[in-house]
């Protein structure tokens, strides 16, 4: 082997260990860096909730629940087990980022999978329907015909009713009982598939048949009115529980045309007495509930104005009865002195029809409650009692 050659060989030989050695050090150091952003991952992923819990990052993404969340629990020593349990609770409604990763997971369910991300509590149907899930009163179910209801809650129901009737007509008042229609029964069309298509006998029919046979408290049943003006209006909110403005003043109507049977003197409900002007629609409660409501909206709402000699003047605002306001309203000039007075007890679909009703009588109280007060009608002394329930709740009429 010449010099030249073993002066090659040597070189060689060095600058391979050197070679290798660097490899291995940037193996090593390669590994470093991932288990460093693993672990710093994994850190700011712990950290993150109580990060945004300080920083308030995720604050405008409001919460969409209906309720008030749990509030941060006070330690009391020694019930320290009691503090334990309650700050868990607070932590799992209230914990960072939480409503910024269920918009993101609502988006996901219903744009990817077009499907509801709260199925118990909303139902997605099609052309941009919405329904009420099973968590109000089991609705669902009854209108797939897996929830009949009960001979003896039938029984129930029409006791109770008929001894309100009794004793109100003994103080000079007539009772009715308004069922409002489930959006189920107004639009089955935009129903998910999976509900059945063939027209059934539902609760609210076996409701109706029972109270024929069993009692004389008139039943008024707004669905074919309803249903006959979809041709050319919208009736119910496509995003919300509710029936529209439209849809409130065609059951005001109805209501007003069956009480003047008893009633004549009350005017003739028309609709050419009232204004009624198309605008765009707003997203409703159960596109809320989603975290859907300003992208998904209503496609339109109306906003509707009685003639003058229907308009009454709102004269009191409480909310100690429930959720939303009793309103007592008062209608003047020398017509309204011969028109009888109305008490009504109703749920949230009630709230929309007081613009409409109070017009018709002389004085009316409208209470959003559950349950009938005797002494409150024994106080207002009303010439007409009417109780508005939503269809699904029927069964509850037996607790009234």
């Amino acid at each position: 082997m010449t010099n030249r050659s073993k002066d090659s060989y040597l070189m060689v030989q060095d600058v391979l260990p050197e070679r290798e050695h660097k490899s291995k050090s940037g193996k090593r150091g390669h590994r470093s860096s991932k288990a460093f952003l693993l672990s710093a991952g994994f850190f700011l992923i712990l950290t993150a909730p109580l990060i945004d819990q300080w920083a308030g990052l995720s604050a405008g993404f409001k919460s969409t629940e209906k309720r008030i969340l749990t509030p941060f629990p006070r330690f009391d020593f020694p019930h320290v087990k009691t503090f334990i349990v309650q700050f868990d609770q607070y932590y799992k409604e209230n914990f960072g980022w939480r409503n910024a990763l269920f918009y993101q997971y609502s988006q996901w369910k219903y744009k990817v999978m077009s499907s509801s991300p709260l199925p118990e509590k909303v139902i997605a149907g099609k052309n941009g329907w919405f329904y009420p899930g099973n968590s109000m009163g089991r609705v669902a179910e009854q209108h797939r015909g897996l929830l009949t209801i009960s001979g003896d809650t039938l029984v129930s129901v029409a006791r109770r009713l008929n001894v309100l009737q009794d004793s109100l007509s003994r103080q000079g008042s007539k009772l009715y009982v308004l069922v409002a229609p489930d959006s189920y029964t107004i639009y089955p069309e935009n129903l998910p598939d999976y509900f059945p298509k063939e027209k059934r006998v539902s609760n609210f029919d076996r409701f109706k048949t029972y109270m024929k046979q069993h009692s004389t408290v008139p039943v008024i049943d707004v669905r074919k009115e309803l249903v006959d003006a979809k041709s050319d209006h919208v009736v119910y909110c496509q995003t919300d529980t509710h029936w529209n403005d439209y849809g409130a003043l065609l059951t005001t109507l109805s209501a007003i045309d069956r009480i003047r049977q008893d009633f004549p003197y009350l005017v003739k409900p028309d609709l050419a007495n009232y204004t009624v002007t198309s605008q765009k629609g707003v997203g409703g409660d159960l596109v809320t509930m989603l975290a859907l409501n300003s992208e998904v909206s209503d496609s339109v709402s109306y906003k509707i104005k009685p003639a003058g000699f229907l308009q009454a003047r709102n004269t009191e605002i409480n909310d100690k009865y429930y959720g939303l306001p009793s309103q007592r309203f008062i209608r003047e000039g020398k017509s309204a002195a011969q028109l009888p007075k109305m008490l009504l007890i109703g749920d949230s679909f009630s709230y929309s029809m007081d613009q409409f009703m109070a017009g018709h009588f002389r004085e009316s109280y409208m209470v959003r409650s559950h349950k009938f007060d005797l002494n409150l009608a024994k106080t207002e002394h009303p010439d007409i009692v009417l109780i508005e329930i939503v269809e699904r709740n029927i069964g509850l009429l037996g607790l009234l």
